[in-house]
């Protein structure tokens, strides 16, 4: 689609890549970048050898007070490089590998004063970033493995999950359904905010513009627990060729002890195992929700935040911040 001649900038060339290249998480890809950023506020380094794209790294870009920041999109859980590998390397080589690929997309990011990225937990090895002054925390997600079986998983949820589970099933008659109701959905979520005395920290044009890119793309769900004809909780799902992420959820806080988020997750864990997928509750350090999503029999998987200060302002800020704690 390009006239002879024409020379593609990396953005461009990443978005044909997006197209060809089947295991890029969905929170990177073009069309997800385009709604959570804005086309303008987004960029990504590539590395290529011998005409072939082997690495990637998107990054959004946003201006605060005068600083550079190059940080996490609103309601994206990780975005990191993306490395595909020579056929039949060793392990000797695959890290010598990694080690030039990251610096070389290192090389390539525009000057800022703060980075901070959230990686996926199939990157493994940070240590070529923290040779150029990146520093990491380590944080976690749960999920649930695709190759496991649901009834061999039923046995590890927690007790209360699983009574509750049948419980709902057999006596309230609650029922899953999914359609795409999104203002219904939004709703519920901010229930779930309101009734932690926390703002929201997105609106409701993101969220519709999200699903509606996503829906486009065959890479969302939205799914409903009624009781008595009423929509009580809600969970949004979002997915790629090899996991389905647990985004947002909601629940009417007069309904809350029913349980209806327990059967929607269920179901949700049940049709991610039958695709041939994981399930990934995106995890968080809020204890109560972290021991809410282990219940489900979800594994802990550490991954990386990799994060860098070069303003001097900034790193006395953040030296304050540490003293306070």
């Amino acid at each position: 689609n390009f006239k002879k001649g024409f020379i593609m900038t990396n953005k461009q060339k990443y978005r044909e890549f997006c197209k060809i290249e089947k295991n890029i998480p969905v929170f990177s890809i073009d069309w997800w970048l385009d709604s959570v950023c804005g086309e303008e506020n987004w960029d990504v380094a590539i590395v290529e050898k011998g005409g072939e794209i082997w690495a990637t790294m998107p990054y959004y870009i946003k201006k605060k007070w005068g600083f550079t920041l190059i940080t996490m999109p609103p309601l994206t859980q990780k975005l990191g490089p993306y490395i595909k590998y020579p056929q039949g390397q060793k392990y000797y080589k695959k890290l010598s590998w990694e080690k030039e690929i990251m610096n070389e997309l290192i090389d390539q990011l525009p000057k800022f004063d703060y980075f901070y990225q959230q990686w996926d937990y199939t990157i493994t090895n940070w240590l070529p970033f923290y040779w150029r002054g990146f520093k990491q925390t380590t944080r976690y997600t749960y999920k649930i493995d695709k190759e496991i079986d649901i009834n061999i998983l039923e046995k590890d949820f927690e007790t209360d999950v699983r009574r509750r589970r049948r419980r709902k099933a057999s006596e309230l008659g609650i029922k899953i359904i999914n359609n795409e109701n999104i203002e219904v959905f939004y709703e519920l979520n901010i229930m779930t905010f309101e009734r932690k005395n926390k703002s929201v920290p997105y609106n409701f044009d993101l969220v519709k513009k999200i699903y509606e890119i996503t829906k486009k793309n065959n890479s969302s769900k939205l799914s409903f627990a009624f009781y008595n004809e009423k929509a009580i909780s809600a969970a949004f799902l979002v997915s790629d060729s090899n996991s389905v992420y647990y985004l947002m959820g909601g629940i009417d806080s007069l309904y809350k002890d029913l349980g209806g988020m327990d059967l929607i997750l269920y179901n949700s864990i049940k049709w991610t195992l039958n695709q041939g997928k994981n399930f990934d509750f995106e995890g968080s350090i809020v204890e109560s929700i972290e021991k809410y999503f282990r219940s489900f029999g979800s594994i802990q998987t550490p991954y990386f935040a990799v994060y860098k200060i070069n303003s001097r302002i900034l790193k006395i800020k953040e030296c304050l911040k540490e003293l306070l704690r």
